[in-house]
């Protein structure tokens, strides 16, 4: 019998934090604090050196039953460890300023950044020396080089990601096009290279040649549920996200699809119609959102600023959270009908991110899934995104 696997939010503590935990006993939650954290072995550095041992319902132990935080409480937000100080933001040192993010599974980001039918944009703000100083968890800057490259690169793959002239589908397939030719590129794609990276996918952009593989990708509705099922049950046996829950629910209500019944072509059919009667319709209007879910998950994950495997793992990743969401939207679509509503979208996004994003070993189980099925090149991918 197969382990499930286990989805929640690490609560990591960094190395300051943990210096002080273990020192904290001449109180009840100062004992509670120095058992409760345990060092990281595994993967240890000063922002990742050690983690609070979850309770029994995964949930975190330093929590009251009213849900508020009694480290904070009772020790004030200096005791706080980087994690829980910095959430919902991320914070990333550039050459001369500080790039902030914030993650969708903060209910509140998640209205804003998904209800704004406008483009999202990067706004720049002057802080003073002194709040920058008492900045916390901000990653250490990348080389010069590293830095421009990655800054170039961004701004083309957002410009490519915004182009409401193509289907949303088809800007996400460029867009890992895209990153295959950085990722392949035998050179280091540094400052000097990505310019002549990014003037070559545009000429192949240009000639059609780009989007004639994109209209290659066929549609295959039956591989996309299938595997989407499977990660699905997979995880949601360990799932505590209630909204999370609820939303699942109804998909698989509305594709009729509940319980441990295999993928027939009735169901197949049943997507198919919701997509076509309900799921198209709705964005149509409301197209916008899964177009700023997908520019707020490029941003908040750097993934600009990777390089080789690591660049292409995370458009993989990004990809199948897009599938995810997309197959769930559909269900949902089919279960509300013509009452289906944005706010639906937007409880859905925050609660999924909250579930998976954050989590290593979803990362590493899809990846794995996904290698093991041969199905990482693009044209796989493809199947996923496209309907």
């Amino acid at each position: 019998m197969r382990r499930p696997l286990l989805l929640w939010w690490d609560i990591i503590v960094d190395k300051r934090s943990y210096q002080r935990y273990r020192k904290s006993t001449s109180t009840p939650l100062g004992q509670r604090l120095r058992a409760a954290v345990r060092r990281n072995h595994q993967d240890p550095s000063i922002t990742r050196y050690a983690r609070i041992v979850r309770s029994g319902d995964a949930a975190c132990p330093f929590l009251t039953q009213d849900r508020r935080c009694r480290i904070h409480a009772e020790l004030g937000e200096e005791w706080l460890p980087d994690t829980c100080a910095v959430f919902p933001r991320h914070l990333r040192a550039r050459q001369g300023w500080i790039d902030i993010s914030a993650s969708l599974a903060c209910p509140e980001i998640a209205r804003r950044a998904l209800a704004n039918p406008s483009k999202i944009t990067i706004a720049e703000a002057h802080l003073d020396t002194v709040t920058v100083a008492t900045m916390r968890a901000v990653e250490p800057t990348l080389s010069y080089d590293g830095e421009t490259a990655g800054l170039t690169l961004r701004t083309f793959a957002l410009s490519l990601l915004q182009n409401r002239r193509l289907a949303l589908w088809r800007r996400l397939l460029a867009l890992g096009y895209l990153f295959e030719m950085v990722s392949l590129s035998e050179d280091e794609t540094g400052a000097d290279v990505m310019p002549a990276i990014l003037d070559a996918f545009t000429r192949r952009m240009e000639s059609g040649e780009v989007m004639g593989r994109i209209e290659e990708a066929p549609t295959l509705t039956g591989m996309q549920l299938q595997l989407i099922r499977r990660l699905h049950d997979e995880m949601i046996s360990s799932v505590c996200v209630t909204a999370f829950r609820h939303c699942t629910e109804q998909c698989l209500d509305g594709l009729d699809y509940a319980g441990a019944q295999p993928f027939t072509e009735t169901i197949g059919r049943r997507y198919d119609f919701a997509f076509d009667h309900f799921y198209r319709p709705f964005f149509r209007r409301y197209g916008f959102m899964l177009e700023n879910y997908l520019v707020s998950y490029l941003l908040h994950h750097d993934i600009c600023f990777h390089r080789g495997g690591q660049l292409y793992e995370d458009y993989i990743m990004m990809v199948l959270n897009f599938a995810m969401l997309k197959t769930y939207l559909i269900g949902m679509a089919a279960w509300h009908r013509e009452n289906f509503h944005p706010d639906m979208v937007t409880r859905l996004i925050y609660s999924f991110t909250k579930v998976v994003e954050p989590d290593a070993r979803f990362r590493d189980y899809a990846l794995g899934l996904l290698a093991q099925s041969g199905c990482t090149d693009m044209m796989h991918l493809a199947v996923l995104i496209r309907n």
